[in-house]
């Protein structure tokens, strides 16, 4: 039985209270260009969210990216998710008071804006449309996609008085052989198993592993889906941008609603298989250069993606959407899924260690046709922009394209400089072009007499 009272201020009496930050708010949304059908999609957890918020029974958990979130939906708890409101605050361009907030009561600015925007909206009564979240009845965490999440939810946990679950994933360093990794997923399976023990006890419900496997199987064909989607964009022209999919990948992250997506998913491949087969030329924009980012994209940055659109360059890959499919492989069991789900906490996209990130960047590059790379130095989000000079040294070497490293933040405007950041980028695509000039020399040099035209 949940404990909680209803918290959440209505989206209509914040309006009444800050008319001008609502149209703002919503003027950048409407501006992101996405899809009423995705944007149906994203309202409907909304909606629900706060539907359970009001509910007197339902109750509801917050989670941190990573975690599994299937073990919820087993137990009939509400999966609510501060981070996806924080991205929203981040489409709608509100983000910096509320840091500024956050920090005036004491965070670090050196700490993750996410959480920052979060806490700022949660203390300023900002409801879910603009970066609030909801006092859920448990907290679950997990470090495996960052250890700021894990202590972050273990505060508000602190902070309401409510349990709190965390996982632990250990860090996979270069060097770790099978043997270790082993251990590893030893140990993680063994958490599973007490995550399970803790929804008992905190549910009053016993584990159903019949309906906790038709609830792996639905995340499964919802991954296989998502996943499909990126061969649309290994394409010429890409079926889809950096800007479409960061918001496409919420279906298969926050796992409200299975059936809803599964369905949405299935539609837009029929849409993508029609395009491609009547008119490929006209499904995309023109591509001068493909790209490949690597890290968190810039929430607030639209026009700063549209900008490099003009100039023919569009970013048609980035690992960042693709971690979001943690459900990658089929299980049967309850045993080998617990056995799967460990390997995937070890081995996503997000945090691979350097002797995998590199090779298989340089093995999506090939994929996708890369033009060059940006790699994006999170202020907000250091471990992941850790070693990155590593990764350009190396791409240069092997793959023979420009790399620009990018140092702004995920969602906090302070950290992006838009004539430092405009500079930079056109350096870089004056790199590019230089790069594909000089490969088209290459190619006359072999021995042709004539100009080539590189697969466009």
């Amino acid at each position: 039985m949940s404990n909680k009272t209803p918290n959440m201020p209505s989206l209509g009496s914040f309006f009444l209270k800050n008319p001008g930050l609502y149209f703002k708010g919503m003027k950048n949304q409407l501006k992101q260009g996405v899809p009423m059908d995705l944007l149906s999609l994203m309202g409907d957890f909304i909606k629900k969210t706060k539907k359970a918020d009001l509910s007197p029974t339902q109750l509801v958990a917050n989670f941190t990216a990573g975690f599994p979130v299937e073990f919820l939906l087993a137990f009939d708890v509400w999966p609510g998710f501060p981070e996806s409101s924080a991205c929203t605050a981040g489409m709608c361009e509100i983000t910096q008071p509320l840091i500024e907030h956050a920090e005036g009561m004491g965070y670090s600015r050196d700490l993750c804006a996410y959480m920052k925007t979060s806490v700022g909206a949660f203390d300023k009564g900002y409801p879910l449309d603009f970066g609030g979240s909801p006092v859920a009845d448990m907290y679950f965490g997990t470090n495996g996609v960052c250890d700021t999440h894990a202590k972050w939810f273990e505060n508000e946990a602190r902070k309401h008085g409510r349990p709190y679950f965390a996982i632990d994933v250990p860090c996979v360093v270069s060097g770790s052989d099978d043997a270790r990794r082993e251990i590893d997923y030893d140990y993680i399976v063994a958490q599973l198993h007490e995550l399970i023990k803790f929804l008992e006890k905190q549910t009053g419900k016993k584990f159903d592993q019949e309906k906790f496997m038709s609830i792996i199987a639905k995340s499964q064909e919802c991954n296989r889906l998502y996943l499909e989607f990126f061969k649309y964009r290994q394409r010429m022209p890409a079926a889809e941008y950096f800007v479409f999919m960061r918001v496409f990948m919420f279906g298969v992250f926050a796992q409200w609603d299975q059936d809803a997506a599964i369905k949405y998913y299935q539609g837009v491949l029929k849409k993508m298989e029609k395009r491609y087969a009547q008119a490929p030329e006209k499904v995309g924009q023109p591509e001068k250069y493909r790209l490949m980012w690597e890290g968190i994209t810039l929430w607030y940055g639209t026009d700063f993606y549209k900008e490099m659109a003009k100039k023919g360059a569009h970013v048609v890959y980035e690992l960042y959407t693709e971690s979001s499919a943690f459900r990658k492989r089929k299980t049967s069991t309850l045993d080998e899924t617990l056995r799967q789900m460990a390997v995937e906490f070890t081995s996503a996209t997000y945090v691979l260690d350097q002797e995998r990130r590199i090779p298989f960047m340089e093995q999506k590059i090939k994929e996708y046709s890369i033009d060059g790379v940006i790699l994006h130095a999170n202020m907000s989000c250091r471990p992941s922009a850790a070693g990155l000079q590593d990764v350009k040294t190396a791409i240069e070497k092997d793959m023979k394209i420009p790399v620009l490293i990018l140092t702004c933040d995920m969602i906090d405007p302070r950290a992006f400089s838009e004539a430092q950041v405009r500079t930079r980028i056109d350096a870089f695509i004056e790199m590019m072009e230089e790069n594909q000039i000089q490969k088209q020399k290459q190619i006359l040099s072999g021995g042709t007499g004539q100009w080539q035209t590189i697969n466009r």
